[in-house]
């Protein structure tokens, strides 16, 4: 599956429904934006669908108003997912129409009719930039600033092992079309000073064992510096167990008490595969950064989830 059979394939359709994943980053926003942009060019409708609260640092973004959190009543023939490795993630039951599944995650369940993954690809919102390319669509600062979004956000800030020469040549491109690149980057590190309290309180709950580094923000610490659910900002906050001289696994652990569930981002710069840990809760993503969900009391998840990573270290013999 390439590009051009991608393309080939959308111009079948005539009403598509874009969706990208719940807890949306800056890959799954640019890449929805960025097919949005595509599928205008090509004289289609569509509804771009998130079923999340977008964070208020991606609202300079061109057309991000677009992205709706619900799709009822659009009339669709087409889904496209992007950035998502099941219909779980895009918030949405298998529906009864072609799907185009498009992703660069290797915990990816190939669950669409036409299935264009790429995994060694940095991000998705590379692949759908080759779409626009190939299309022949306009390509100016607006898209410009997504894919430079896309691609600091999902680097981290350009730290990861996934920066390759490719992401490094497409930033330059874009910069070529007038996007600022230091402005995008302060938008996405920017903290406010309760978020910044907040930084605090979670970096007080640091533990290092046996070459795990953890970091836990619960429900109690919006309370103690004045943020509500909406108002927290904490994308980059497992750079700094990641951080760690000789850590071989970073694991930022979010109380979501409401809804019963415990969420858990892991890092790792030192060889570790985290997609296969993530796997084991249910997650996944790529081998140096990944995610899961779990249904569990904050404090027994977090042991669990402490225990199995350690014997997962074991037994690669680390």
């Amino acid at each position: 599956m390439d590009a051009a059979r991608i393309l080939k394939e959308i111009s079948k359709g005539e009403r598509f429904l874009v969706a990208g994943h719940i807890d949306p980053d800056g890959d799954t926003l640019t890449s929805t934006l960025l097919m949005g942009r595509l599928l205008k060019h090509l004289g289609k409708e569509y509804t771009l669908y998130i079923n999340d609260k977008i964070q208020d640092k991606f609202r300079f973004l061109s057309g991000i108003e677009e992205i709706k959190q619900s799709f009822d009543g659009f009339d669709y023939d087409t889904v496209i997912t992007l950035d998502a490795p099941n219909f779980q993630r895009v918030a949405m039951d298998a529906p009864k129409v072609r799907v185009i599944n498009i992703d660069h995650h290797l915990s990816n369940e190939k669950f669409g009719d036409l299935n264009w993954l790429q995994t060694k690809r940095s991000a998705a919102c590379l692949m759908v930039f080759d779409l626009l390319r190939l299309a022949g669509a306009p390509i100016t600062r607006r898209e410009g600033e997504m894919v430079y979004t896309g691609l600091f956000t999902e680097t981290g800030g350009f730290v990861l092992a996934n920066v390759s020469a490719e992401v490094l040549r497409i930033c330059a491109d874009v910069m070529e079309l007038g996007v600022h690149a230091s402005d995008i980057a302060f938008r996405m590190t920017a903290r406010n000073e309760k978020n910044l309290a907040l930084l605090g309180r979670i970096l007080s709950t640091l533990t290092v064992d046996d070459g795990i580094a953890y970091i836990e923000f619960t429900e109690d610490m919006l309370d103690d510096v004045g943020l509500n659910t909406d108002q927290h900002d904490t994308d980059s906050f497992i750079r700094y167990p990641s951080s760690i001289p000789g850590i071989k696994v970073a694991i930022f652990f979010r109380e979501m008490r409401e809804q019963g569930v415990i969420r858990m981002s892991f890092r790792s710069l030192g060889g570790v595969d985290v997609n296969k840990l993530a796997a084991r809760f249910g997650g996944g993503g790529h081998p140096v950064a990944s995610g899961a969900r779990m249904k569990a009391l904050y404090e027994d998840g977090k042991t669990r989830v402490i225990t199995e990573t350690k014997a997962y270290l074991k037994s690669l013999g680390s």
